[in-house]
């Protein structure tokens, strides 16, 4: 099985909780309090198994006693390991995003893209012990490429593709085609992260997440603002 970088120790998987995962809210149901909590508390020792032992030799039998709950409590929130993998990148890469793009989105373009490049600069510094060997299950199972790509790429893709088209709408922007520039801009925080991740060029560490992001949103928007006219 291949791997994009050396697996780290897994550091404290309280990392990934947050106010709303880690207490109770009096204003929502018990019961499904404990279900989001329970399913929660699976994922996360999901995500640290898979850390040390990958996807494939990892089972749910060491994720449930990573978890603290019984081998069959799985069973009840998920109905394989696959989707247990999905439902685990979906938490840990995904959630952040999602409250980023879709339900209040700034309407100014450097802010939204910058916002986003800074969003994935954090998972990698901080997650990427968990994400990089994920990477390498991607490379080699085709149909976990797939999975992943419809399942979480897919709607977050398609938000930004909506972004673009309403400042086309609007005359901000040229009119490109957003599917195309969705796709440019996802891969270029793919490549860059794969390139942290892996640790293959030491200029990386050189540059800091200021000097990358700015220097990523000022040549996505090069291509995306329509030119001012010129003075009269």
């Amino acid at each position: 099985m291949s791997a994009i970088a050396p697996r780290r120790p897994c550091r404290p998987i309280t990392l990934f909780l947050t106010r709303s995962q880690s207490m109770f809210d009096p204003s929502v149901d018990l019961k499904e309090q404990v279900v989001e909590h329970r399913r929660t508390q699976i994922l996360l020792g999901a995500a640290k198994v898979f850390a040390e032992k990958g996807y494939h030799k990892a089972t749910t039998k060491e994720i449930a006693q990573t978890a603290g709950v019984a081998e069959g409590t799985i069973y009840n929130y998920f109905n394989n390991k696959r989707e247990l993998l999905l439902a685990m990148m979906e938490l840990i890469a995904t959630q952040s995003l999602k409250s980023l793009i879709a339900d209040n989105p700034p309407a100014d373009p450097k802010e939204f893209f910058t916002r986003i490049l800074y969003d994935r600069y954090q998972l990698v510094e901080q997650r990427g012990y968990l994400i990089a060997p994920i990477f390498g299950e991607m490379f080699s199972d085709a149909e976990l490429r797939q999975e992943v790509y419809r399942t979480i790429a897919m709607p977050i893709a398609a938000h930004i593709e909506n972004y673009i088209q309403a400042h086309i709408d609007s005359g901000l922007f040229r009119p490109v085609n957003p599917v195309i520039t969705t796709r440019m801009f996802v891969g270029a925080i793919i490549v860059n992260s794969a390139m942290k991740l892996a640790g293959l060029d030491p200029r990386y560490e050189e540059i800091s997440a200021d000097a990358l992001i700015e220097n990523l949103v000022s040549l996505f928007l090069a291509t995306l603002l329509k030119p001012e006219p010129p003075a009269a």
